[in-house]
């Protein structure tokens, strides 16, 4: 864009650029609200969009840390470089315009629509400029054009300014002046607008994959004379922005525009559409149902606050998909959250909104459940080969044919589809059908011989258990006797409150359906072994540095963390004594860790594909020594939560009492078992 410039003699003038806003604002408005790279550069894009742009280049470096990492001296500092081929500013209008933070655009020009394309505008409030000051210190900003009327011979007049993060907060009342810049008051031949950042804080860049699903994520826009092209600043990988592409269950797929909001005796148009998606989320862009009002999301939601007890519900926060587009959000009425990142929910049309989310999800809740479990069903069949292998040990037994096959509809009931990626975990399952499954013959049998006691019949029934292999270690009666165990250990540690974290270290690796209920000891397999030893290796590598990520064989050492997997997700737990107070420190080294995890996972992607989903969780009381990065982090970091000990152990008990009552729904226990299960 400028590589065609005249410099023309304009004196300078330190006070040329204005910017007239409380300090106190830019903090709250551009720091607090956007600390991600994906949101800043979702800003950036979208003023882009609303400056008429067809064309917008975006270049940063994927995958890594932007600031805190050590560089060679002679290698340049990051940047991240937005440019677009929109209609640009003068700087009398960066003065009126682009400097005057807080003023509504479509109050100010008189109209929504963008000036030459008639785009439906996506900002609103004026401060999606300052979104850059949530990752950097220094915006810089060099823009040429405007109106037909200012191009001169010379070409378009350049405005150039930088903007530093510490100098417009040394004070709280004067107007800020952002310096002119080397190209300010030169010309060149093209119109548009290039913003450089620089100077950043510790944030992570995402690596080229997951950085476009972010991006499509945000935006929801169609149209032929738009085009946004991210590259990679220290690779030649590159991406154009496109829409967030999800496998669906077509069956499910519910077209939105058939079915209005209703508010009081008005009917507001929506479209778009909801569906179950055929794998579960891979990731948070892709999670539950994306909002977008004038093309840009607004709100994401997973279940519109519906309360429990709906048919699906289980599988709803897992597979539940969408896109709609609700333009009234952002009309006359301030509905939409400053950062963009909700509605508020509890205005009229909001509610109005919510009550509608809620009913189409009891539809697709009924369409779902069963689609999802015929479609887990028939891949578990497929890679199970349970038909071939039955017919093989059983040719003519089908009363045990069929007692497995139901045995095996239970166990597979409740599972997801990336729950059958994993080749060990089906044959666990497996194996425990046939362990199970012939348990009903064998209480028909027993019941029968009861009568009649010949040799005959007790031959069929030694037939039946050596032919079942039924072992105790199997039984699901085996499997609940031994989480109530596991739960009175971990009531017990608790409330000896000078229990150290070994101890707790060692129950939550051998039980981790602690932490998810759904994790079984049907997806514990030998794979995890593998994958630990691989990462310490590379790690040590890596970095000089050993490090320990299982309790297991090393009784003189603490481990670094605590390594969990299940079917397609690897969970780094950082374990805390009880009443411990979490520091900056431990916090950033464990997050350190998460990214040192997907970059090993990067590198070695055949073991990376076993494990698309990574996440962080700290087990630990109290985060009040957290300084306000760390806690910024921990709230807007989908991938890392925090649990206190309590709140684990009341929500194992909530689970526990929910596996029990099915394990002995699924062994017909009379009710004196079912109230006992209860209780417990």
């Amino acid at each position: 864009m400028y590589n065609d410039v005249h410099v023309a003699a304009v004196e300078r003038d330190d006070h040329k650029y204005t910017m007239r806003i409380s300090r106190l604002a830019i903090d709250k408005l551009g720091i607090r609200l956007y600390d991600r790279v994906s949101a800043v550069l979702a800003e950036l894009i979208a003023n882009s969009y609303d400056a008429d742009a067809t064309e917008v280049d975006v270049e940063l470096p994927w995958g890594v840390t932007l600031a805190g990492t050590i560089r060679a001296a002679n290698e340049p500092a990051y940047r991240i470089v937005i440019s677009d081929n929109g209609h640009g500013m003068t700087a009398d209008e960066v003065n009126a315009h682009y400097l005057m933070v807080g003023s509504d655009r479509r109050i100010r020009t008189g109209s929504d629509l963008s000036r030459e394309r008639r785009r439906p505008v996506m900002g609103r409030k004026g401060i999606g400029k300052l979104a850059a000051f949530g990752i950097c210190r220094t915006i810089e900003v060099i823009t040429a054009g405007s109106h037909e009327g200012d191009h001169t011979p010379l070409g378009w007049p350049v405005a150039h300014l930088v903007m530093d993060l510490d100098e417009m907060l040394s004070d709280t009342e004067r107007d800020y002046y952002p310096k002119a810049g080397a190209l300010d008051g030169t010309f060149t031949a093209t119109r548009g607008t290039t913003v450089i950042l620089s100077n950043f804080f510790r944030k992570r860049v995402n690596t080229g994959t997951e950085l476009s699903r972010q991006l499509a994520s945000r935006f929801g826009i169609e149209r032929s004379d738009w085009r946004v092209n991210v590259r990679n600043s220290i690779g030649t990988e590159s991406f154009i922005l496109s829409d967030l592409a999800i496998d669906v269950m077509e069956e499910t797929r519910i077209d939105v525009s058939r079915v209005p909001v209703r508010f009081g005796r008005q009917f507001l148009p929506v479209t778009g559409w909801i569906s179950y998606s055929k794998q579960p989320y891979r990731d948070e862009a892709m999670a539950g149902v994306r909002i977008y009002a004038r093309g840009k999301i607004v709100a994401q939601t997973r279940d519109f606050g519906i309360p429990a007890g709906f048919t699906g519900e289980f599988k709803l926060r897992s597979y539940l998909v969408g896109a709609i587009h609700v333009d009234w959000l952002d009309d006359d009425e301030d509905m939409v959250r400053s950062d963009r990142q909700d509605i508020m929910w509890n205005s009229p049309r909001g509610e109005a909104l919510a009550q509608w989310g809620r009913a189409l999800i009891k539809e697709i809740g009924r369409l779902g459940e069963k689609s999802i479990r015929r479609r887990v069903w028939e891949e578990f069949v497929e890679r199970s080969r349970i038909h071939e292998m039955l017919e093989a040990i059983a040719p003519g037994d089908r009363q045990f044919r069929d007692s497995v096959l139901d045995a095996a509809r239970i166990l597979v009931a409740h599972k997801d589809r990336a729950s059958l990626d994993d080749p060990a975990h089906i044959e666990n399952m497996l194996r425990l059908a046939l362990s199970l499954g012939p348990q009903r013959s064998l209480l028909d049998t027993l019941k029968e011989i009861a009568e009649d006691e010949t040799d005959q019949e007790i031959d069929v029934v030694v037939a039946l258990f050596e032919r079942a292999r039924v072992a105790e270690i199997y039984s699901l009666g085996q499997i609940a006797s031994e989480r109530v165990a596991v739960v009175n250990r971990l009531r017990a540690l608790i409330d000896d409150r000078r229990s150290l974290e070994r101890p707790f270290q060692e129950l939550i690796e051998s039980a981790p359906w602690l932490l998810a209920p759904e994790w079984t000891p049907l997806g514990m397999n030998e794979s995890l072994k593998r994958v630990r030893a691989s990462f310490e290796r590379w790690y040590a590598h890596k970095f000089g540095t050993a490090l320990l990520t299982t309790t297991i064989g090393s009784p003189k050492r603490e481990p670094d963390f605590v390594l969990l997997h299940d079917s397609g997700e690897l969970w780094i737990v950082e374990i805390k004594r009880m009443d411990y107070h979490l520091t900056d420190e431990e916090y950033n080294r464990a997050v350190n860790y998460l990214y040192e995890l997907d970059r090993f996972l990067e590198e070695n992607p055949r073991i990376g594909a076993q494990f698309p989903r990574r996440r962080l969780t700290f087990i630990v009381d109290h985060i009040d020594k957290l300084g306000p990065a760390s806690l910024s982090s921990l709230f807007s970091d989908q991938r890392v939560d925090r649990r206190t000990w309590r709140e684990l152990l009341d929500a194992t008990l909530r689970a526990h009492r929910d596996f029990l009552e099915r394990v002995y729904s699924m062994r017909g226990a009379d009710e004196e078992g079912q109230g006992a299960a209860r209780a417990g």
